[in-house]
C-alpha cells in the first residue's frame, strides 16, 4: 500500500507530465459535449464575484482562465496544485497581466490556509484524485460558515464509462477513483446541505458517433433527453458521467 507522500510525489509527477505534453488532449472529443454542466458551474461562481474570495481547487492549467476573469471583476483569488510545473506557469502568466492572483503549490488534503477563509472554492475533477475524508475536512475548515465548495466531478457506477477508463490507462493516475453515491454520503458528516446535479447519459453517444466534435444542436437535444430520463427514472443519474456538487453550511 502506497505511503502518502508517494501518493502525492506520484500525482505531481503526472500531472506535471499532462500539462507539459498536453496528453488529454486526444480525448478532446469526448469533453466537447461539457457545455451544458459548465454553464450551470459557471453560473455560480461568477454570480456577484466581487470582493468574494476564491480559491480554485486542484487549478491545473486553468483551462478556461475562470480566476482570472473573477479576479478581473473585483475578486480576490487564490489558487492551489500539486503540480510546480503549473503553479509556475499559472504565477508567470498573472505577473504579466498584472493580476494578484496567490497561486500556490499545495497538498489539496491538507490546505495551510487560515480557517474560515473563503466564500467560494471550486474545481474541476480534483475530489477523484483525493482522499476524501481528508479533503472534506480541508473543505470544510477552510470555507466561510456562509460560504459554498462547488465541484465538477465524475461518477463511477456506469460499466461503459469505467470499462472506457480500463482502456486508457495512460490519461488518469493509478489512484484515481471516480466518485459513487455513498461518497456523497460521507460528505455530510462535514457539510449540513450538498446538492447534486446529474449530466450525461444519452449524450455520451456522441463523442462516439462522432469522431471530430459533436454537433451543438444534438448536445442541445441530448441534454434534453438526459434532464427528462432523469425525471422520470430517478434511480439512473448515478449511471450519469458527471456531476455538479455543492458543498455548504460547513460543519
Amino acid at each position: 500500500m502506497k505511503t502518502i507522500e508517494k501518493r502525492l510525489e506520484d500525482e505531481q509527477e503526472f500531472h506535471n507530465k499532462i500539462f507539459e505534453s498536453q496528453e488529454r488532449k486526444s480525448v478532446g472529443r469526448f469533453y466537447s459535449i461539457n457545455h451544458g454542466i459548465h454553464k450551470v458551474y459557471e453560473s455560480f461562481i461568477f454570480n456577484n464575484p466581487k470582493d468574494k474570495v476564491y480559491l480554485e481547487y486542484g487549478c491545473g492549467m486553468a483551462e478556461g482562465g475562470r480566476l482570472v476573469k473573477l479576479v478581473k471583476k473585483g475578486a480576490i483569488g487564490y489558487g492551489i496544485d500539486i503540480s510546480d510545473y503549473a503553479i509556475n506557469y499559472l504565477s508567470e502568466n498573472a505577473k504579466k497581466e498584472n493580476l494578484d492572483i496567490n497561486y500556490q503549490v499545495m497538498n489539496a488534503e491538507d490546505m495551510t490556509f487560515p480557517d474560515n477563509q473563503f466564500d467560494v472554492i471550486y474545481g474541476t475533477g480534483i475530489l477523484h484524485h483525493l482522499d476524501l475524508k481528508k479533503s472534506y475536512q480541508s473543505i470544510a475548515n477552510k470555507l466561510k460558515k456562509s460560504g459554498t465548495a462547488i465541484f465538477i466531478e465524475p461518477l463511477g457506477h456506469n460499466s461503459l464509462i469505467n470499462n472506457f477508463r480500463n482502456k486508457t490507462p495512460d490519461i488518469r493516475t493509478e489512484d484515481e477513483h471516480p466518485l459513487m453515491m455513498h461518497d456523497f454520503e460521507e460528505a455530510k458528516k462535514y457539510f449540513k446541505d450538498i446538492k447534486i446535479s446529474h449530466f450525461y447519459l444519452s449524450t455520451l453517444a456522441l463523442p462516439i458517433l462522432f469522431k471530430s466534435n459533436s454537433p451543438k444542436f444534438l448536445i442541445n437535444l441530448f441534454d434534453g433527453m438526459d434532464r427528462i430520463i432523469f425525471t422520470i427514472f430517478p434511480f439512473l443519474k448515478k449511471y450519469s458521467w458527471q456531476v455538479v456538487v455543492k458543498f455548504s453550511n460547513p460543519k
